[in-house]
């Protein structure tokens, strides 16, 4: 219940014999680390993420310093509940050079996988600065939000989320009610929350509002 939210898809089988070896009229041509790695995403698309795992590994065999190999090790090994692995590789693609035109948005995908992988392991003080973080990157003048491009059901509104149960948990109730506010903004439905935050029953009110936004963005 921790990580990402699986949005099944049909396995492209036609990519799987280029990854393995791609042939021509003259010589071999063996995959390149991008090469690997984009069909890893394929296999972590179909829930297989064992195998998507080594398909990342074999990137980084590669290339050790393929940013997005860790970034897909990370998100394969938070689905896999191993949330410590998890921030270990992301913590690797974080501190890499990446080419920002193959995969513009890896930032913001390491940033997202440090929240939930955070939260899995109950770290709010760092679930929040992470979220901190992605939302800070974000470039909403010239984007769109932040959705994972290798699951559509995840996207800012979940991170944001993180936050909010973060920020409860802390006692920053304030905090947590603005975070709540804005999620209800992105769904389109605006709400001001009332609940007197100062209060045993208003907490109680605000826990509940929490509780209802995290089943609508399972639901979704």
């Amino acid at each position: 219940e921790i990580m990402f939210s699986l949005k099944q898809t049909k396995l492209i089988l036609h990519t799987a014999a280029a990854m393995l070896l791609i042939m021509n009229c003259r010589a071999p041509v063996k995959p390149s680390e991008e090469d690997l790695a984009e069909y890893g995403w394929v296999i972590y698309e179909e829930g297989d993420y064992e195998e998507a795992r080594e398909w990342f590994r074999d990137a980084l065999k590669k290339d050790p310093s393929f940013a997005d190999g860790y970034n897909g090790l990370g998100w394969c090994f938070g689905k896999m509940y191993q949330a410590d692995s998890a921030v270990h590789y992301f913590s690797i693609a974080d501190s890499l050079e990446y080419d920002e035109y193959t995969t513009p948005y890896l930032t913001l995908d390491v940033y997202a996988g440090f929240t939930f992988a955070y939260n899995g392991l109950r770290q709010d003080a760092l679930v929040r600065e992470y979220a901190d973080y992605f939302f800070g990157n974000q470039n909403l003048a010239e984007e769109e939000p932040w959705e994972f491009s290798h699951d559509p059901k995840i996207d800012h509104k979940d991170v944001r989320l993180m936050k909010a149960l973060a920020e409860f948990t802390m006692g920053y109730f304030q905090s947590s009610v603005e975070s709540a506010e804005q999620i209800y903004r992105d769904l389109g439905t605006p709400k001001n929350i009332t609940a007197d935050i100062t209060t045993t029953i208003g907490r109680a009110e605000l826990a509940g509002e929490l509780e209802y936004l995290q089943n609508v963005l399972k639901s979704q």
